[in-house]
């Protein structure tokens, strides 16, 4: 089985505790602390209908709000914890209005682009699956994840941390990869709730998979030796370690686990549009968005050269603006507004 990649992967340890401590000190309370960062997240998606749009990183009120439309972001300067993540609208890759603020950091979903290293060279989150974050730290962003199936001491599902690039994080599921077991493979599963990972045969043990109930993984093997057999499974989670043969039973007719059973769904976008669109314009350079008609109010963002939009309430000096795909709109009672006399001629 060709390992997945793992530009994200910590040196490998000698026991998930040993992992668990590194993780631990590589999300030192600094890190906590650190609430402006190199972690940013550019990609086209449909967010949640309603996720408000603050000028400030706390407190203050609403200015924008995103409409649940498809449209291009950019997520930057993330908060350890809970907290607002900057948002910038547009993709950078065609002209748009373009509003900057801060939105609520769980507003949005975020999915792993390649696989995560958990346990070192021997269990990854898989590729396409959607990401819990825990923390960030600097251009990574640190995650935690249940693995489905499971049941720790606790009586949770058992948990697993790892760390991620920013820059393989995406807003939308990318898809699952097939999980095809090769030609010849021989089928397994777990005679008991619980069986032990090994790094190699009688090497170290990595992680204890403890299933719950009745629940059994299923493997698949090319390889065995010295009372050992090399192992993977596919899942939430993809394995590939060593196994005691005598923690496992051969099946004859195993089935491969259904992977389209664990892909998310992405958001069902809203299609918008206004009975009487009003005059439609395409900047022909930036045009500057204040959140107030006044030369002194704070800049919301700009209208990108080559942005289409349509011009909404007219004064002498301000028009309030919009973007004509209607994904990011002005709050109830608020505006985008730019100066009159800067605006294109129709």
């Amino acid at each position: 089985m060709t390992r997945p990649a793992a530009s994200t992967a910590t040196p490998p340890g000698k026991s998930l505790r040993t992992f668990a401590a590194a993780a631990v000190l590589f999300f030192s309370a600094d890190a906590a602390a650190q609430t402006v960062n190199r972690c940013a997240i550019i990609d086209t998606t449909v967010p949640t209908a309603g996720t408000e749009i603050f000028a400030k990183a706390s407190g203050g009120s609403a200015v924008a709000k995103l409409t649940g439309a498809s449209l291009g972001l950019r997520l930057s300067e993330f908060p350890s914890g809970a907290g607002r993540v900057k948002t910038q609208s547009g993709d950078g890759k065609k002209g748009y209005v373009r509003i900057e603020g801060y939105a609520d950091k769980n507003a949005f979903r975020y999915f792993a682009k390649q696989s995560v290293a958990l346990v070192p060279d021997h269990v990854w989150l898989t590729k396409g699956l959607e990401l819990h974050i825990t923390a960030v730290n600097d251009d990574h962003l640190a995650i935690e994840h249940s693995v489905l199936g499971t049941r720790g001491g606790d009586g949770a599902p058992q948990k697993l941390a790892g760390s991620i690039s920013c820059s393989v994080v995406g807003l939308t599921p990318p898809g699952l990869d097939a999980a095809d077991a090769p030609s010849g493979a021989r089928m397994f599963h777990m005679k008991n709730n619980d069986v032990s990972l090994y790094d190699h045969p009688s090497g170290d043990v990595v992680f204890t998979l403890r299933m719950d109930g009745e629940a059994r993984k299923v493997f698949w093997s090319t390889e065995s030796r010295g009372g050992f057999v090399h192992v993977s499974a596919p899942g939430d989670v993809t394995i590939d370690a060593w196994v005691r043969a005598s923690d496992l039973e051969q099946l004859t007719h195993g089935e491969v686990f259904d992977m389209s059973s664990l892909e998310p769904r992405p958001n069902a976008p809203k299609s918008l549009a206004l009975s009487q669109p009003p005059t439609m314009l395409t900047a022909t350079s930036e045009l500057r968005i204040a959140v107030k008609a006044d030369a002194k109010a704070e800049s919301l963002g700009v209208v990108e050269a080559g942005a289409k939009f349509y011009t909404m309430e007219v004064s002498t000096e301000w028009t309030n603006v919009i973007p004509t795909d209607l994904a990011i709109m002005p709050i109830d009672g608020g505006g985008f507004w730019v100066k009159t006399a800067s605006l294109p001629k129709p």
